[in-house]
Formats: C-alpha cells, sequence, structure tokens
C-alpha cells in the first residue's frame, strides 16, 4: 500500500515538471481567457451585435493553445513566437469586439503579457518582434475605440497603453539579465579553483562531457596526464603553506604555458587534488606535452613534477565489437573520468618510482560513451554539477 501510496504522490510533481516557466505561464495566460465566451452567453449586452460567432473562434483558437502548450510540456521559441502572436490578436480582436469601452481598455491591458513572458526566457530577437506586436496592437485598439473623444484623450490612452507593454517587458528584461550574470559570476565560482584559477574537479567534469562526444563522434582519442608535484608536502613543512602555495600557482601557470606551446591551447586543466592535476586534450600535440610540462617546470619553478600519461580510446557505448558494459548504457562521466584517472596514476607511480622529475606513459585505455547533443549536454551538465558537489 505505501508503494502506491508514493507513487500516486508523485504524479502530479512529474506532470508539472513537464513544462518550463514560459510554457507554464502561456498556459495560464492563455487560459484565461476562456471565460470571455461564458460571460458573452450570460451577458448578451458583452459583445457588440454579430461578434458571438467571431468570439468563439477566437475562443477555440485559445482553447488548442493551451492543449497544445499541455502536449508539447517544452515550447521553443518558434512555437512561442507562433501562439504568442496568435494569442496576442486574438485579445486585440476580443477587445475589439466588447461593446463597453471600459472593458475594451482592460482586456486590451493583457496585450502586456506574452511579450513580459518572452522576457523573462526568450532569446531577445522574439522578446523584440512580440513587444513590437503588442505595441502596435495596443495602439491600434486605443486610437479604433477612443477615435471620437478627441485627439488629446486618444494620445493619452496610447500613451497609457503602449507603457503598459513597455514597462513589465524592460523592467523583467533587466532582472533576467542581472540574473544572468549573478548566476555566471557563480558558476566561476563554482567551477574555479580559488588559488590557481584552474578548473576544479566539478569545472572539469562539467566540460569533459563535450571532449568525449567529439572523440566518440570522431571515433578518435584524448590524451590524459595527471601531474603531480614532487616532494610538496616537504615544500610545506619546510617553507610553510604560503610558500607551497606559491608554487602551486607556478605549477598551473606552467601547465597553462606548456599547452599552449605544444598547440593544445583547448586542453582541459584543471586541478584535482592538494597537489595533484590533471590535463585532457584531443589532439597530440607536435612535442609531446608531457616533455613540454617538465622543462617548463625545471625552468621556471623551484620543485620538479612527475607525469603520469595514458591514451584513451573513446568508442560508442552501442558498438558491437565491445564485448563488455550493458547495451546501450553509457557509463557517467564520473566513472570514465574514474577509469581514465586509474591508468594515468598507474604510470604516475611508476615515474615516482624510476626517480621522479619524469614522465610514464600507461598504454592505452577503452572507455565507452553515448554521444549526446549539446542540448542534452546542457541538461546533464547540471546533473553532473550537483553530483559532483559535496
Amino acid at each position: 500500500m505505501s508503494v502506491i501510496l508514493r507513487r500516486t504522490s508523485a504524479e502530479p510533481h512529474r506532470f508539472v515538471s513537464r513544462f518550463d516557466t514560459r510554457t507554464a505561464m502561456v498556459i495560464v495566460s492563455a487560459s484565461g481567457a476562456l471565460p470571455l465566451l461564458a460571460i458573452a452567453l450570460m451577458s448578451p449586452t458583452f459583445l457588440k451585435p454579430g461578434a458571438f460567432p467571431l468570439l468563439s473562434a477566437i475562443v477555440a483558437f485559445t482553447a488548442v493553445t493551451v492543449l497544445s502548450a499541455i502536449k508539447i510540456g517544452r515550447l521553443t521559441d518558434t512555437q512561442f513566437a507562433i501562439l504568442g502572436s496568435g494569442g496576442m490578436v486574438g485579445v486585440a480582436v476580443s477587445a475589439y469586439l466588447i461593446a463597453d469601452p471600459s472593458g475594451t481598455r482592460a482586456v486590451t491591458s493583457m496585450l502586456a503579457v506574452v511579450p513580459a513572458i518572452a522576457a523573462s526566457g526568450s532569446p531577445p530577437r522574439v522578446t523584440a518582434g512580440l513587444t513590437t506586436a503588442s505595441v502596435l496592437l495596443a495602439t491600434w485598439l486605443s486610437v479604433l475605440t477612443l477615435s471620437d473623444s478627441g485627439l488629446a484623450v486618444t494620445f493619452v490612452a496610447v500613451g497609457a497603453a503602449v507603457t503598459a507593454v513597455l514597462v513589465p517587458v524592460i523592467l523583467i528584461a533587466a532582472l533576467r539579465r542581472s540574473l544572468l550574470a549573478v548566476n555566471g559570476r557563480l558558476s566561476v565560482l563554482a567551477n574555479t579553483d580559488p588559488l590557481t584559477r584552474l578548473l576544479n574537479r566539478r569545472g572539469m567534469l562539467s566540460q569533459v562531457e563535450a571532449l568525449l562526444d567529439k572523440a566518440c563522434n570522431s571515433r578518435g582519442q584524448l590524451w590524459a596526464y595527471v601531474v603531480d608535484i614532487d616532494h610538496f608536502k616537504a615544500v610545506n613543512d619546510s617553507l610553510g603553506h604560503a610558500a607551497g602555495d606559491r608554487v602551486l600557482v607556478t605549477i598551473a601557470d606552467a601547465l597553462r604555458h606548456a599547452t599552449d606551446r605544444t598547440g593544445s591551447q583547448e586542453a582541459i586543466v584543471s586541478r584535482i587534488g592538494g597537489e595533484e592535476f590533471l590535463v585532457l586534450t584531443e589532439l597530440q600535440p607536435r612535442t609531446p606535452l608531457e616533455t613540454a610540462i617538465l622543462e617548463r617546470v625545471r625552468s621556471e619553478c623551484d620543485v620538479t613534477v612527475s607525469v603520469g600519461s595514458v591514451t584513451v580510446d573513446v568508442r560508442a557505448s552501442l558498438d558491437p565489437r565491445l564485448s563488455f558494459g550493458v547495451a546501450g548504457e553509457s557509463p557517467h562521466v564520473e566513472h570514465v573520468i574514474d577509469t581514465i584517472m586509474h591508468a594515468a596514476d598507474n604510470a604516475l607511480y611508476d615515474a615516482k618510482t624510476s626517480g621522479r622529475d619524469r614522465a610514464s606513459h600507461a598504454g592505452a585505455v577503452l572507455v565507452t560513451w553515448e554521444a549526446h547533443t549539446p542540448e542534452e549536454r546542457g541538461e546533464l551538465a547540471a546533473e553532473v554539477v550537483r553530483r559532483a558537489m559535496p
């Protein structure tokens, strides 16, 4: 019985989670226009003579809009623009069909809804287009309904209608820009090691999926390098943690310079532990990257490093030649990184035991991966970051 209750209680949550905020607001705002038909039936003088059939058609379109949004779940920008434009035209015509001018003005104010929704989550071009259409419709209605009231009254009405559209759009757009800026700064803080300014593990995980996707689609390889500072504990113990921090910063700078010098500018360079760094690249440098790292550290730093490297063969998880793993199931990115790290750590151990200040290569390791589209990758990145949080 308890299982049934838990499943039932989860159903509303799953239904609501199908919709993003923009689609949900379209459903709510469009549903608000449906009672107009009932009001027209209860009050015959509510509409202008002969307007009922046209209002019925508008309400039918509104119902189709609501049902379409519910079925789709998450409207694309094009779908939103089409349904939003149709909805605004429906609002404008409905307002014109109302016999009482005060009722017309009340319904005209609803023209501000769609541009405001657009400003909350649509590209600027969509927001600008819908806002322009809303302003033109509001102006047309004001001029049409108040043309007999004199130029001054019409001018004031047009100004009020346009202001009612523009103010919410400008305010919401400004708030959205501020929120995006804050989120961007928070993302940098969450994904960056504050000392070295390299990616931390969380930031590395959020970027490595694109690298795996590209290698999987091209049936290519990746190269991974684990870099560990030799005798780092002795540096901290003898010179202090401030000196240790300076060493970490100089090593990070050396890694950046080495990747740039070898043509690996797009490599993912991250600090994944106290004195341990990980470099992932999709291109085999002309000069071996481990050699460039060792030479740069020797010339610029007061310490040495050991490097463990591994070649990563990335294959699609549905590749029939692969005889292991679950068919159709791609390992999570953390598992792939752990597999790569395990192999590279073995090579690092060999470099350490062979005298340090050198590199060792572990050969090739095979990983399976299911490539994702950019949209799927964006959704999965949020899950990766959530799982990486302590």
